[in-house]
């Protein structure tokens, strides 16, 4: 009996092992089916990121081909920004050198290079303006050339714009003064505005000028003395006198008319007389 009893410990110490064994390969088994799942997990999650990566790098290729193709466009934009600008700027500038020639189309004598009637007729009255404000006298010269007429005749017209575009220069070298103005009132006329000066200064201004056009010795075979020469009336009015552009003209031309009346190649002055002060000697009388 003790033999059985034995034999029967063996056999349970037997299962107790096998199923020991067994609990073991079912644990080891359950433990590789969880390993396998994990990895199988892993290889699937691998894989989505695997195409999730790819997917993400041809987007970001995608975009750096969007972005490479914006900034070319930009830049090619900007090329033609910039052309368009250079362009308008060149336009500009051609507009403004257009609108400075008209400008000085409207202001500038075309034959002479002085200022024309327009301009003269402006600055004077400005000048007359300022005059009274500043209660300076006004001076005017306003000459022509003897016998012009029979010097076209003579010698032809091209002959006779050089001749004045001579005497122009001849005006604004010898009329340099800050103020000074020089205009060519008509033909063969100029007329100079001389700011601050009274009529003995002008008057020497005058002289000068006549000198140094009978010193140019212009051929002029037709006349007595055998060059070109000027005469010039100076008209002045000095505060607090008041006159007006026409009755300051007006004096200018009479002296002028003098000049003439004296064999030419004079200088002659004349005063001011207002309309005011005529119609109040009238008015006595």
């Amino acid at each position: 009996m003790g033999s059985a009893v034995a034999s029967l410990i063996d056999s349970s110490s037997a299962i107790s092992s096998w199923i020991a064994v067994g609990a073991l390969a079912l644990v080891a088994l359950v433990g590789i089916v969880h390993l396998w799942r994990t990895n199988a997990r892993i290889a699937q999650r691998t894989q989505i990121l695997e195409v999730e990566l790819a997917e993400r790098r041809r987007i970001e290729a995608q975009l750096e081909a969007v972005q490479a193709e914006l900034e070319e466009r930009v830049r090619e934009r900007t090329r033609s920004l910039e052309a368009r600008n250079r362009e308008l700027s060149q336009l500009r500038l051609t507009l403004e050198t257009a609108n400075q020639r008209l400008r000085r189309l409207v202001i500038i004598d075309a034959l002479t290079g002085v200022a024309n009637r327009r301009h003269f007729d402006r600055e004077l009255e400005r000048e007359l303006r300022r005059s009274r404000r500043d209660e300076l006298p006004l001076s005017l010269i306003f000459l022509d050339l003897d016998e012009f007429k029979k010097f076209n005749d003579t010698y032809g017209h091209a002959r006779g714009d050089e001749v004045l575009r001579n005497v122009a220069r001849t005006l604004n070298e010898t009329f340099r003064r800050a103020g000074d103005f020089v205009a060519r009132y008509g033909g063969e006329e100029f007329a100079i505005v001389l700011p601050g000066l009274d009529a003995r200064r002008a008057a020497l201004y005058a002289e000068r000028l006549r000198r140094r056009i009978w010193q140019e010795a212009i051929a002029f075979e037709a006349v007595t003395n055998g060059r070109v020469t000027i005469s010039a009336g100076v008209s002045t009015i000095t505060p607090p006198m008041l006159a007006t552009a026409d009755e300051l003209l007006r004096a200018a031309d009479q002296a002028l008319y003098r000049a003439k009346c004296l064999g030419r190649n004079q200088i002659a002055s004349a005063p001011v007389v207002p309309v005011s002060a005529v119609d109040a000697s009238k008015a006595a009388s």
